[in-house]
């Protein structure tokens, strides 16, 4: 029994035998379509695969910085918030900043330690070094009996003469310890905000064990951030 041909498939088989070089060009067309999906598609699954590796690779370079990060911190530095107003107006309350823990201690510089006899940290200033002399008379400062400016304090020190009050009670080693020198192995800590700071004038030197680091930047809030 012959198979019925339909009218469509006459047609096309009389356009082939009329027209063979046309239905060459559209193989070969239909050949090079499929083989261009192929390479198209090729393409979109190595674009895919090249962006999960960056993507991995990424991810597992962040975790190994990150982790680094952390363990560097315990060696070298850290980051602290500063509680309370013995430091205003050079840091505020709940201040964030960054403490170098390899940094030297000079005068004048704030560092970041545990404080004797209580469980708290605090950010102070390095006022006394060990093996010396230290006083106050009139709102000015005497290391080992040779006049120091405290220019960090101009603004404050200006404002009290005007007021006609002092900014620093008159101090010395000799009255409050007995000893007219700082320990070895210790230092004395003021705060910047010194009619309302508590610090070495009512705890005591810091031992250099409780020293945590030197404060090098305010961090928090950025639009204070600052190189101390």
């Amino acid at each position: 029994m012959k198979k019925k041909v339909s009218d469509n498939e006459k047609r096309n088989r009389d356009l082939n035998k009329k027209h063979p070089h046309k239905t060459a060009k559209r193989t070969v067309k239909s050949k090079q379509n499929s083989r261009k999906k192929l390479i198209i598609s090729k393409q979109k699954k190595q674009r895919k695969k090249r962006k999960l590796m960056f993507l991995s690779e990424l991810l597992f370079t962040f975790l190994i910085v990150t982790s680094l990060l952390y363990i560097l911190s315990f060696f070298t530095f850290t980051t602290a918030k500063v509680t309370g107003y013995g430091m205003t107006h050079s840091i505020n309350n709940n201040e964030r900043v960054l403490v170098d823990r390899l940094a030297p201690i000079k005068r004048f510089a704030l560092i970041y330690f545990r404080v004797p006899g209580v469980k708290e940290t605090s950010v102070r200033r390095i006022i006394g070094l060990p093996g010396e002399k230290l006083a106050y008379i009139n709102d000015e400062l005497y290391i080992n009996d040779a006049l120091v400016a405290e220019r960090f304090l101009a603004n404050e020190l200006v404002n009290a003469k005007r007021d006609n009050y002092m900014y620093t009670e008159d101090f010395s080693l000799d009255i409050w310890k007995n000893n007219s020198r700082v320990p070895k192995g210790h230092y004395f800590v003021l705060g910047d905000n010194r009619p309302f700071s508590s610090d070495s004038r009512y705890y005591g030197y810091i031992d250099e064990k409780d020293v945590i680091g030197v404060v090098t930047y305010r961090l928090l809030p950025l639009h204070r951030a600052t190189k101390f």
